[in-house]
């Protein structure tokens, strides 16, 4: 185990990019409402070295449709808020659910289903709370149930809902310290609205699990997108097999706007990550913006999927491995094109 990824590396860096990507409300990533992704400006201009990188993540894409999906949206110019086809609620394992939030970044929502209750990854952009409540009910989900919400990170197109849980049914809040504290800084931004924030609740840390009903999710600390981003690592049941779920929570889409000190954490923090997810053999991939790794076509097979094909959201620990190896080379890119200090 490499030493551990701690959130205070960069602090004032990061919390400095968080705020700059309507850390409180609103969109939760960076460059909203700007043409920038893939970590590049539009005027971006390349070198031996950034090239070298995108070669790189092509060649671990290799032919694979999603793994060239995540190349084009990493290494190459996009808005990544053009609105984009939204991905339909849909039970996906026997105890788990996806439950889109909003067509802007893909935001979705996850809910595991457990034998005392629910577990909510997020809880969904600003203004779509009902929205998901209807989505819960349809997939046949008593939102009653929910016994907690964890945060991926403390952005309000994830924590927006929230609030309204803990106040209608005494469900626990939980994300970490430092993303608490992203939620309420000591000295707010004048001009940003604090709305729909959950109160202060469980904090999460790397190590301690939450447990419920039977079924365990592991956090791991992912600093980078936010001071306090995690990642969860927990098990799926589908005809009788248990798969195990990796849900990176911080992912950095617009990394044009981040330091590079918070890029190089970043870049530790997705290698923390793939410790834990290869000692676990995870062989199921989603994601909280689900624009860049093909959830919206994953998703949409379930409806032509027919006895004995696969599910259609495995993928086996190696390709896991090779996607965010991809990433981490578009982001090294991103950081080569950039002046030497």
């Amino acid at each position: 185990m490499s030493k551990r990824v701690m959130a205070c590396v960069v602090p004032c860096l990061m919390l400095c990019a968080c705020f700059f990507g309507f850390g409180i409300g609103g969109f939760g990533q960076e460059g909203a409402g700007k043409k920038k992704g893939g970590g590049r400006n539009l005027s971006d201009g390349d070198n031996a070295q950034s090239l070298a990188h995108i070669d790189a993540a092509k060649k671990l894409a290799g032919d694979d449709p999603v793994l060239m999906k995540t190349w084009t949206f990493f290494c190459t110019v996009n808005d990544i808020n053009a609105p984009r086809p939204g991905i339909e609620a849909t039970k996906v394992f026997d105890n788990l659910y996806a439950i889109p939030s909003s067509n802007i970044q893909q935001t979705t929502v996850w809910a595991i289903t457990t034998n005392d209750g629910i577990i909510l990854l997020d809880s969904g952009q600003v203004g779509r709370t009902q929205a998901i409540i209807a989505d819960m009910q349809k997939l046949g989900l008593d939102p009653a149930k929910v016994k907690y919400i964890l945060l991926g990170h403390g952005h309000g197109d994830h924590y927006a809902g929230a609030a309204y849980f803990q106040e209608h049914y005494g469900t626990r809040v939980g994300t970490t310290a430092a993303d608490w504290d992203l939620m309420y800084p000591a000295n707010p931004p004048a001009n940003k609205k604090q709305d729909e924030r959950p109160n202060r609740d469980l904090v999460l840390k790397e190590g301690q699990d939450i447990k419920l009903g039977g079924e365990t999710v592991h956090v791991i600390e992912i600093p980078g997108h936010t001071p306090g981003s995690v990642a969860f690592i927990f098990n799926v049941k589908e005809s009788g097999k248990t798969h195990t779920a990796g849900l990176f929570g911080g992912t950095i889409l617009g990394q044009a706007n981040i330091t590079t000190a918070g890029l190089n954490q970043y870049l530790q923090s997705i290698d923390h990550y793939l410790e834990f997810a290869k000692k676990m053999k995870v062989d199921v991939e989603i994601q909280n913006h689900a624009l860049f790794d093909d959830t919206e076509g994953r998703i949409a097979k379930f409806k032509t999927r027919k006895p004995g094909d696969p599910n259609p959201l495995l993928m086996p620990i190696d390709k896991y491995t090779r996607m965010w190896g991809v990433v981490s080379e578009c982001i090294r890119a991103e950081i080569a094109r950039r002046p030497s200090n």
